[in-house]
């Protein structure tokens, strides 16, 4: 099972859940959170891996539609050297992130994976444009609906 919630940094350091936000983060132009992603409860990455996210989320975005089209996708997170990778092994992903010299792995349902992606990057930018109406996001949405 794989579970992925968003979390905003707020002015005071703290981290809240997207959906509790209520105003704009304090800089639109580096909008710092975290996501929280596990796979049959294994964190791959966490609160202590926080960066830019919605950047983070246009990188993972782009993921999803390149593990669609190549069955391999990787990124690095935006200001730190973080990497997350997704790798196709029949109908499973072997999802792996490289935090220095830790190295987080597991294994999903292709079909779970992909549908948690999709789902949960959609809420996060939805929510964004709500927060932060003059971001724009619509190229990594449409990547996540193909």
């Amino acid at each position: 099972m794989v579970e992925i919630e968003t979390f905003l940094k707020g002015a005071d350091g703290g981290f809240m859940q997207l959906q509790a936000c209520r105003t704009p983060p304090p800089d639109l132009d580096y909008i710092e959170g975290a996501i929280r992603f596990s796979v049959d409860g294994l964190e791959v990455i966490g609160l202590e891996e926080w960066d830019y996210v919605d950047q983070l989320w246009c990188y993972i975005a782009e993921m999803v539609a390149k593990l669609r089209s190549s069955g391999y996708a990787e990124t690095y997170f935006p200001d730190q050297p973080i990497k997350l990778d997704f790798q196709a092994a029949g109908p499973r992903v072997l999802v792996t992130a490289t935090i220095g010299k830790e190295v987080r792995k597991a294994s999903a349902s292709s079909t779970d994976l992909l549908d948690t992606l999709k789902a949960a990057g959609m809420i996060f930018f939805e929510k964004m444009s709500e927060l932060a109406p003059g971001n724009s996001y619509i190229e990594a949405r449409q990547e996540l609906s193909v």
